[in-house]
């Protein structure tokens, strides 16, 4: 396979008009009716994303040899992540609405979220696009533990914004978004943090500026690019880190949260060790969770860049 676009270019097919349009089907038929759709939804973007398909069948191979699939992927495998990630979509406009009844959410290490909000203490989480992290976020906005701030890598924050005030007028959440981290970017963030605020960032994503540093950490038996954003903004912001993902089990969700680090230092003269470590530990976490929810991985693109 080839090398791909960079992810940021295939972004708005996925992610801005799905969730747009789940959101509009949600609102003027229902749910039951979106959900309904969702089926020839997924099977337009099936047929039609060919590169998308053929990243999926890739992931879904190395995820196999992995030990996660029993059988080597086949095409209604690939299909069945696609309908994954269509779930999703419904999953976040319900999440943002209120929709998604406290009992069908597992959260084992909530107290400890709380604890921290009770502290007055900023902190940044690192998460991944696995899953549903839209859910996490809506519980710590609609409980009003905090202001969350989400970083992203996109042009279309503006509009993801608009979107989410339409869902949920009284969300706290905050997309920002970043093309590459500058002392301006970190000045900034590092107030939101000192005011007690939360930073999201994701650790799967490549940055969109071609000048974007990476390191490569082993994910699923091979290397891939990881960015070194997460850690360089961790190490500035001087605060404790999570690791935090939320994904599908059948109608319920279950909340990963752990301890990631309590402060990252990146010596100079150690700083690009530093940060490979760093970078490994965090694919070596992805890793675990993504074996226990292999169709909730949403990377659809050419993840490991190799030909």
């Amino acid at each position: 396979m080839g090398r791909s676009a960079h992810w940021a270019k295939l972004a708005e097919r996925g992610s801005y008009w799905g969730l747009a349009l789940t959101f509009t089907i949600y609102r003027v038929l229902g749910r039951a009716i979106a959900r309904l759709l969702l089926f020839p939804i997924t099977i337009w973007f099936f047929i039609t994303g060919t590169k998308a398909r053929r990243a999926s069948h890739d992931y879904l191979n190395r995820i196999h040899r992995a030990g996660a699939l029993a059988e080597p992927p086949t095409v209604i495998d690939a299909f069945r992540h696609f309908y994954s990630f269509a779930e999703t979509a419904l999953d976040k406009v319900e999440a943002w609405t209120g929709r998604i009844a406290a009992e069908r959410i597992d959260f084992p290490n909530q107290y400890e979220l709380e604890q921290l909000a009770r502290s007055g203490r900023g902190a940044l989480f690192i998460t991944a696009h696995l899953g549903n992290i839209e859910l996490a976020r809506a519980i710590g906005t609609n409980a009003g533990w905090k202001k969350i701030n989400a970083i992203v890598y996109t042009e279309h924050a503006q509009k993801f914004n608009s979107l989410l005030n339409k869902m949920h007028p009284q969300s706290a959440l905050k997309l920002i978004h970043i093309s590459s981290f500058g002392v301006d970017t970190a000045i900034s963030l590092k107030e939101k943090i000192d005011a007690g605020e939360w930073v999201f960032i994701v650790g799967d994503r490549t940055p969109v500026s071609s000048s974007g540093r990476v390191v490569m950490a082993n994910f699923l038996g091979s290397p891939a690019p990881f960015a070194i954003g997460p850690y360089m903004l961790a190490h500035l912001m001087a605060c404790k880190v999570y690791l935090i993902f939320c994904v599908r089990k059948k109608e319920r969700f279950h909340i990963y949260l752990e301890p990631f680090a309590e402060k990252i230092e990146l010596p100079s003269r150690t700083r690009q060790a530093a940060i490979e470590k760093w970078a490994a530990l965090y694919a070596e976490r992805l890793a675990y969770y993504t074996m226990k929810t292999p169709y909730q991985w949403f990377n659809f693109y050419n993840y490991w860049g190799r030909n």
